[in-house]
């Protein structure tokens, strides 16, 4: 995990224009004498650290290389349980200035974080509106293609978010927002997949095909999984405490009818390394994949919950699903072999 550089800009307290050497400063009102700053990640929280600072003055750089979102609160005070932070995305090479309470707080700064305040303002009379919203988005991508902060913004383009990533200039859109651009991306595509899941995933129907990572490095396809058995998909993550009740039953059923019977595991929503030591900790004696490719496979089978797990017979069609942890699976697969 990527390290955070902080430094006490004692300045600071005489004017926050003298700080703006720094990626993050500011002056938040409450008097704290330590922050945590929290960098936010695929797994949730990634990281954790402290920060001192000076009647609410601070100042710190980040060494990352892409955009990264961080929170911002009074340690002493627990601002995390009680929603009381700052939120803000770093960017490399900007600079933000935040001002005011954990309560209201405002950032200023850089250009990036000046046409962030721009887009929030145009919006704010929107509400709840997705559909005005999104072609808000869209109109400030086509009137700032340069800007980093639009960015930001293809996401909430919603079914022009294709349209919008065309209009963005080279520099920005294969630059350092490049990352950003595509988790907004596979966002939309999993929507999209949701929606429709119930087109496509239903008894009788083709399983949809995917390529995900192993565990050593490689890929491996649905097809490669089937091997002329029949395969359970199993959408798990280390996280899902009902996944890890589930594994004395998953292997009785495996060890039984293994040789009949390939499982794949498919790890969601957690990172590489959460992933790889839950399989050095738990005994899961069958084929493993992460849900980390082009395409959300849990999205595209329509996973709303975990466990979820999906029969597939040899001849690559779905035979039935089941949701959550209860014996109808277990039940099913031995009537099914008797």
């Amino acid at each position: 995990m990527t390290r955070i550089r902080f430094i006490l800009c004692v300045v600071a307290v005489l004017g926050m224009t003298a700080c703006t050497k720094y990626q993050v400063s500011g002056v938040l009102e409450g008097g704290a004498s330590q922050l945590a700053v929290v960098q936010l990640g695929n797994g949730g929280t990634e990281r954790v650290d402290t920060l001192d600072c000076l009647a609410g003055a601070f100042a710190f750089d980040v060494d990352y290389d892409k955009p990264v979102t961080i929170l911002i609160t009074d340690l002493a005070r627990q601002g995390l349980q009680t929603g009381r932070f700052v939120r803000l995305m770093t960017v490399p090479g900007e600079h933000a200035i935040v001002s005011g309470s954990f309560d209201n707080y405002t950032v200023t700064g850089s250009q990036f974080y000046q046409d962030q305040a721009a887009y929030e303002e145009s919006i704010a009379p929107l509400g709840n509106n997705d559909a005005q919203i999104a072609e808000a988005a869209f109109a400030f991508v086509r009137e700032h293609p340069s800007s980093l902060f639009s960015a930001t913004v293809i996401g909430d383009c919603l079914d022009r978010a294709p349209e919008a990533l065309n209009l963005l200039d080279p520099s920005v859109k294969d630059g350092v927002m490049k990352p950003l651009i595509a988790v907004q991306m596979k966002v939309l595509d999993a929507r999209r997949n949701l929606a429709t899941a119930a087109e496509r995933i239903y008894p009788g129907a083709e399983a949809p095909d995917f390529t995900l990572p192993t565990p050593d490095g490689r890929t491996m396809s649905l097809g490669s999984a089937l091997d002329g058995k029949y395969l359970l998909l199993d959408f798990w993550g280390s996280w899902c405490p009902n996944c890890i009740t589930g594994l004395p039953q998953m292997q009785q059923m495996y060890a039984r009818y293994g040789d009949r019977l390939n499982i794949l595991g498919i790890d969601c929503d957690e990172t590489k390394e959460q992933w790889l030591s839950a399989l050095a900790r738990y005994s899961m004696p069958w084929l493993h994949v992460i849900n980390d490719g082009d395409v959300d496979v849990a999205a595209l089978y329509g996973v709303t919950g975990y466990p979820t797990k999906v029969l597939i017979g040899p001849d690559g069609r779905i035979v039935r699903r089941f949701i959550g942890e209860s014996n109808a699976l277990y039940n099913y697969v031995g009537d099914l072999f008797r």
